[in-house]
């Protein structure tokens, strides 16, 4: 059997991800808005997985192509379009993908939780080339909060501990470093990067918070066997808990402005 691939087995349940991955908050939406200074700016959503970012663009008026490798994840993407938005998705490796006539210069390059997946030496460059002067690149993660610290995160610690130790107690992101970012130092005329964090949590029952594990690729790769005992063990202490899980969250934006 061939190796699964990390950044592509979110695509073996597209509709379990879509259903189960949460979407962003409105503060953040009103943020890219702002950024652009329009809702009717052109866009590239690099990574668009099931479009859950792209639909919150799109009723705000923004037009675009969303670009996503694992054809499942896009075709899910496609299918939720909202009905009238002008939008499309391809299937490709952002690295390989081409632009078509007016999908560039855009105004806005986007990635949700998906930048780091991208090839390192080409995502800056690729996505100045796709900017118009003045347009902005802007990458956003949720991430689990540091206040995530009750009794129930300590119990669901707990059973990672017992049962995953290597996985860690909540759903491993990867956060964004802007120190890692390559930007002016290599040669492209990008401006100083804002970063911003817009806190909001989402409650879970047992149920949707086991199906939103099941969507993690550090918990896809687990051996079978083994997920199946950490998600009973992760269900029985929401359950012995009241059967909601309340889980704060901090989406964190980073974005930069082409500046020529």
């Amino acid at each position: 059997m061939a190796a699964r691939e990390r950044r592509l087995v979110f695509g073996e349940d597209a509709e379990l991800y879509d259903r189960a991955r949460p979407s962003y908050p409105g503060t953040l939406v009103a943020e890219l808005v702002g950024l652009v200074g329009n809702g009717g700016a052109r866009v590239v959503d690099v990574g668009c997985g099931t479009g859950k970012a792209l639909r919150l663009l799109a009723r705000k008026g923004m037009r675009g192509v969303g670009v996503e490798p694992h054809p499942a994840m896009a075709e899910v993407a496609r299918r939720r379009i909202p009905e009238g938005a002008d939008w499309r998705v391809d299937v490709c490796d952002f690295e390989r993908w081409e632009p078509r006539p007016g999908d560039a210069p855009a105004d806005l390059v986007t990635s949700a939780q998906a930048w780091h997946w991208i090839d390192p030496e080409v995502r800056m460059r690729k996505a100045h080339g796709l900017l118009r002067p003045g347009g902005w690149l802007a990458l956003w993660w949720n991430v689990s909060s540091e206040d995530n610290d009750t009794p129930v995160d300590d119990a669901l610690a707990g059973a990672y501990e017992e049962h995953a130790p290597e996985v860690g107690g909540l759903p491993s992101i990867n956060d964004p470093d802007p120190d890692g970012w390559p930007g002016a130092a290599h040669g492209l005329d990008f401006g100083p990067p804002l970063e911003r964090d817009f806190p909001w949590t989402q409650a879970y029952t047992t149920e949707e918070w086991v199906e939103l594990l099941r969507t993690h690729s550090n918990h896809r790769l687990l051996a079978p066997d083994r997920l199946d005992r950490l998600l009973a063990a992760v269900a029985n202490v929401i359950d012995d808990h009241g059967g909601v899980y309340h889980h704060r969250y901090v989406c964190q934006l980073w974005s930069t402005q082409r500046l020529r």
